[in-house]
């Protein structure tokens, strides 16, 4: 199925009220309530992804650093990712499915002409305090590990982060394979808002964490 299939041309109108700063999607279309104004986080929980494992424990064995690259938009919304330099482990179908799923639903969300792709491969928490993204509507998927966690306090003052959270606990935390999308301050009218969200710990041990993280970008 095309990811443009299940994204409608305008947000759904009845959802939520003026505190619910986030928002579970039970479909990929009710995704589009990220542009609920009030909405800073907009979640999916897909089914699992077993058949991705094997891929992604050769990624782990390979020591496998990460790219950043610009991923173009082709005409039909559907990127293409064959010159992207990725590692072996990304020739098995499902995975590279799964990457390619990703870049059009959030392209086809957002309507943009490029996309800022980075996967990372962390051992330890990159941003480990409660922040906002100067961003506009960011995407993070993690593969592997435990997921990006998020704060809902609407009383807190995104601008005075971290200190005006210090020692809050999180309010939830991203599953594998959920699709989380943050809405950041540069968001058009959200100057004074944010999602405010930290990465999580990775326990020693414990393995590396896989995260995809996706930007929009216009010409």
């Amino acid at each position: 199925m095309s990811a443009q299939s299940v994204i409608p041309s305008a947000a759904p109108r009845g959802l939520g009220g003026p505190s619910d700063t986030v928002q579970r999607a039970d479909t990929l279309a009710d995704l589009t309530r990220i542009f609920m104004p009030e909405t800073q986080i907009c979640i999916h929980s897909p089914p699992g992804c077993a058949n991705l494992l094997g891929a992604l424990a050769r990624i782990h064995a390979s020591g496998w650093s990460g790219l950043r690259a610009v991923v173009p938009r082709c005409a039909d919304g559907v990127p293409d990712i064959d010159a992207l330099p990725l590692p072996p482990a990304f020739a098995q179908p499902a995975l590279r499915r799964e990457l390619a799923f990703l870049l059009e639903l959030y392209g086809d969300l957002l309507d943009c002409t490029a996309i800022g792709l980075r996967i990372e491969r962390l051992e330890r928490a990159m941003c480990p305090g409660w922040h906002v993204d100067r961003t506009g509507i960011r995407l993070l998927c993690t593969w592997c590990g435990p997921g990006t966690e998020w704060l809902d306090a609407p009383g807190i003052d995104p601008r005075g982060l971290p200190g005006s959270a210090a020692g809050a606990p999180a309010s939830g935390q991203a599953r594998p394979f959920d699709i989380l999308l943050l809405k950041g301050s540069a968001w058009q009218g959200n100057a004074a808002g944010g999602a405010i969200h930290r990465s999580p710990q990775v326990d020693p041990g414990s393995g590396a964490r896989i995260l995809v993280a996706l930007d929009a970008l216009w010409d």
